[in-house]
């Protein structure tokens, strides 16, 4: 009897959070295909739909507004920042992991701390940066920008990850890698070794 309320308080939770996490996506899928009328209408229930369904709203937003064009600039400027935040934060995260000493921790801690720096402090020298760079009104902007806050993050959360991997783990991975190359390097010699054997003790014509 235990277990089974323990279930059921269990999945009441989870329905719970669950329904209050999917309420914006709910919400947000009312007002793309609600009517005007419905949407200020006091008097109409807010959770459901009062009227006819329409599709003026797609249709504004797609024909009217220039919706796909700042979709694409996002995506272009997300692609470019991860790509640049991975490329710097892995190394960076890998070296202070496995930085023995207080110097590590203490690296790792000061990077941390330029991420708690107010954005608004930096906008002033980051405007100056971006001005003299020739990058205004330029989607390169927003790339040069973003990764001076994304790269200590991630390399924050990527020190974490890398300690908590066991280095007999990563000193197993590369003596397999080592002993795999040195297997393939022998079989490679002991392949052409007869040949040349053959062809060196061949008499001459």
């Amino acid at each position: 009897m235990r277990k089974l309320a323990g279930r059921a308080s269990l999945y009441a939770t989870v329905t719970a959070f669950a329904a209050v996490l999917a309420f914006p996506f709910y919400w947000m899928l009312l007002a793309t295909f609600k009517t005007d009328r419905d949407l200020y209408e006091l008097k109409n229930n807010p959770l459901i739909f009062n009227d006819h369904l329409t599709l003026a709203n797609l249709q504004l937003l797609f024909e009217k507004t220039l919706y796909l064009t700042w979709l694409w600039n996002t995506l272009i400027v997300g692609g470019l920042v991860v790509l640049i935040t991975l490329a710097l934060a892995l190394p960076a995260g890998y070296a202070l992991a496995r930085l023995t000493g207080k110097w590590g921790e203490r690296l790792g801690i000061g990077i941390f701390l330029t991420y708690l720096v107010p954005s608004t402090l930096l906008f002033i020298p980051m405007s100056r940066i971006v001005a003299t760079l020739g990058l205004q009104d330029t989607l390169w902007a927003l790339v040069v920008v973003y990764p001076s806050f994304t790269i200590p993050f991630c390399v924050w959360l990527l020190m974490g990850f890398f300690k908590s991997i066991p280095k007999d783990i990563e000193e197993a991975a590369m003596w397999t890698a080592a002993a795999g190359r040195a297997r393939s390097c022998r079989s490679l010699c002991r392949s052409r070794w007869p040949a040349s054997c053959r062809r060196s003790s061949s008499p001459s014509r």
